[in-house]
């Protein structure tokens, strides 16, 4: 088969997995190393509302280059808040040391401060209404960790809609140094309380890093540097052309009607294919880089095979962390921040230079997608996935299928 139509073939079965609810392994993190932490706080500042930002930080012996990539299309505000964080750290390296007392005094740290919070106002607010919820939710049945952290920020319960956002992404990120873990905590509080802390911790840390005497050298030549994303738009085959590579054609219909009954597939085949899940003619979909692969496909072709850390703003998709895993099997030691086990429809192969590797790792991608889709067919075109008569001793059984379909 010619390389065009295997890619063509990836990007078919890619959009027919995602219909199928695809979903693997548990989420992981590799945040290891002071670089790495530095690559994470930037990437968390650098995400607008719904985007994905990643993050690479590379030390040279004279200087630090940040590459940076986004699933979006860079606009004019996007460059001049890049070059804003890259002036204020380079200022702030060249006046290093710098105590903390000195340090939060400072004029262009507090307008450093100003500046992410206006920047990042719309994922803040989301964030925040979350927290928000558990805050009104739990205070009211008289849990003690959200009184102390309502103790702790001096916020008053009655006026909590009306809190700046930066005093209460301080406290939150105070109180998180304090409690260190989420034990005694419900899973959904701590997590939204690292959230909304995240944006004060981030930028602590930049700030702290750019002060140090022993980083002058390298953050007062520090460039940020925009990678230009990649959009396109790609042919597929039809939902039915896929499915019949892996069941009998007499068979297909009855397996799409259970599809379309379904209240977890059917939504999504009249969202992603609308009509034309039998349509033979060509069907054209919007693809886009991953920004992880962005950054990515230019260690390949710099050949990096030294450690490199990537920072995500988001959690790695189950394609960028099997196409990590390939590129590993190839020598190249390569650290994300964080997965998680979905599959996005819409994923490109980062273009690579090296055609062999190009090749070798579309191969790759299709031999571990094969089984899924194959897995995923078999699961729902089983009768007794819609037919199950419950009785007392099937408890656990419905809970672990609860379960199962709350996480995809």
């Amino acid at each position: 088969m010619q390389m065009q139509e295997k890619i063509k073939e990836l990007y078919s079965k890619e959009w027919v997995a995602g219909t199928l609810n695809f979903a693997n392994e548990k989420k992981s993190k590799n945040v290891r190393s002071k670089k790495d932490k530095f690559s994470r706080n930037l990437a968390t500042l650098l995400a607008r509302d719904k985007e994905t930002v990643a993050v690479n930080l590379e030390i040279l012996f004279d200087g630090v280059k940040v590459y940076i990539a986004k699933d979006g299309y860079w606009l004019k505000n996007d460059v001049e808040y890049i070059n804003k964080i890259q002036k204020y750290l380079t200022k702030l390296s060249e006046d290093a040391p710098i105590t903390t007392n000195e340090l939060y005094k400072r004029e262009d740290v507090r307008d450093l401060l100003n500046d992410i919070f206006e920047y990042c106002s719309e994922k803040i607010e989301t964030r925040f209404q979350k927290f928000k919820r558990d805050i009104i939710y739990y205070e009211g049945r008289n849990k003690h960790y959200v009184e102390e952290f309502l103790k702790d920020a001096s916020i008053d319960i009655e006026n909590i809609h009306e809190m700046d956002k930066k005093r209460i992404s301080i406290a939150c990120s105070c109180y998180l140094k304090k409690i260190k873990t989420s034990y005694g905590t419900p899973q959904e509080f701590f997590k939204h309380l690292k959230k909304v802390g995240s944006y004060a911790s981030s930028f602590f840390n930049i700030i702290s890093t750019a002060a140090r005497a022993k980083k002058k050298i390298l953050f007062s030549n520090i460039q940020l540097i925009e990678l230009n994303p990649i959009r396109i738009d790609q042919p597929i085959y039809s939902w039915k052309n896929i499915i019949q590579k892996f069941i009998s054609n007499d068979k297909y219909e009855n397996f799409k009607n259970k599809c379309l009954k379904n209240d977890l597939i059917g939504p999504k085949l009249n969202k992603m294919y609308n009509t034309q899940l039998d349509d033979d003619d060509e069907i054209v979909k919007p693809l886009c880089l991953h920004a992880e692969m962005n950054i990515l496909a230019q260690i390949i072709n710099q050949e990096r095979k030294s450690r490199v850390f990537i920072a995500v703003s988001k959690k790695c998709c189950y394609l960028c962390k099997l196409y990590i895993k390939f590129a590993k099997s190839k020598g190249y030691n390569i650290i994300i921040s964080e997965s998680c086990k979905k599959l996005y429809p819409g994923w490109i192969l980062p273009f690579i230079e090296n055609l062999e590797f190009k090749n070798e790792s579309l191969t790759y991608i299709l031999e571990n997608l094969d089984p899924i889709i194959k897995d995923q067919i078999e699961f729902y075109a089983d009768d007794d996935y819609y037919d199950v008569d419950y009785d007392d001793d099937d408890d656990k059984k419905f809970e672990s299928l609860f379960d199962y379909f709350l996480e995809i």
